[in-house]
């Protein structure tokens, strides 16, 4: 199957969502928020994460499952199909002041063809959306047999588009460290398992709190993920307010989604929206080095 004929099957049912199919699977957009506490103590969606759902012949499949039944030739072009559903889906929200992450399979992407090829179908998603790129963010997601020089280069093409970078699973290890300088990234999610064991120790917790103040300082933001209980709204306060996301706060959605009944915009945040014009992100080479304190601290485990 050609790309172009993957493509048109895109279709945009009668609820507004768009959907594609693919083979016998229908794929469509789960968004999830991730959320920003305000001043006032309101939480408010900043950020919306695309995720696939693929099903076939109405049985649900996981996205792994679904995306090794892929033939090697057609993989980008799915791939990228994917994050076009989460874009459109985000568009049709309506939201001025929300971000979108999608997720790459940066492996995919290993010629500056492949690469201009896949910045110009974000482009083209984004402008029948009506998002600006800068509120579209690739999450980059890097494996120990990725080639470095090939995913510096990837985000320095995705930032000469206008596009923002996410990465995950920070740990403030040297090799994160690294990943910051190398691909000047947007957004941080935390890692899961080593946030909690800071959050439960006063001294790790005060750690975190400057770097996350160094992230800021850098218009970096970061997400903690896996907010499940109302403690961790709490310890996220203290930490400096990162952004949240996690089931206790809400969980995943498929489009069209009910976000805008249930989280509103604010007025004043349409309003800055509208004085703003887009495409005002920096792209500043990242020099955050994490208090040597943090990493070792980070290493103990504690």
């Amino acid at each position: 199957m050609s790309e172009r004929s993957i493509f048109s099957n895109l279709v945009r049912q009668a609820d507004g969502a768009f959907s594609a199919v693919y083979g016998p699977y229908l794929l469509q957009s789960a968004l999830q928020p991730i959320f920003a506490e305000r001043p006032d103590g309101r939480l408010q969606i900043a950020v919306l994460k695309g995720l696939i759902r693929a099903s076939a012949h109405g049985a649900p499949c996981s996205p792994t499952d679904f995306f090794q039944s892929v033939p090697e030739d057609e993989r980008v072009a799915v791939d990228g199909l994917c994050r076009s559903l989460h874009i459109l889906n985000a568009g049709t929200l309506g939201r001025r002041d929300v971000s979108l992450i999608v997720n790459f399979h940066p492996g995919l992407y290993l010629t500056p063809q492949a690469v201009r090829q896949e910045v110009e179908r974000l482009r083209l998603a984004a402008h029948e959306a009506g998002l600006p790129t800068d509120r579209i963010a690739c999450e980059i997601r890097e494996h120990s047999y990725d080639d470095p020089e090939v995913l510096t280069h990837f985000a320095a093409r995705l930032h000469e588009g206008g596009f923002s970078i996410a990465i995950d699973e920070y740990t403030g290890e040297d090799r994160d460290l690294e990943r910051l300088e190398r691909l000047a990234p947007q957004f941080v999610t935390f890692d899961t398992a080593w946030l909690h064991g800071f959050a439960e120790n006063s001294a790790g917790l005060a750690l975190l709190r400057v770097l996350i103040g160094q992230f800021a300082h850098k218009k970096i933001r970061t997400i903690v993920a896996g907010i499940e209980e109302p403690e961790m709204i709490a310890l996220c306060h203290d930490m400096g307010g990162p952004l949240m996301q996690g089931y206790l706060l809400s969980r995943p959605e498929l489009a069209p989604t009910s976000f805008n009944l249930t989280f509103p915009e604010l007025e004043e945040d349409v309003a800055r929206t509208i004085a703003e014009p887009a495409g005002t992100a920096s792209f500043l080479p990242v020099e955050i080095r994490a208090p040597r304190a943090l990493r070792q601290f980070g290493k103990r485990g504690v």
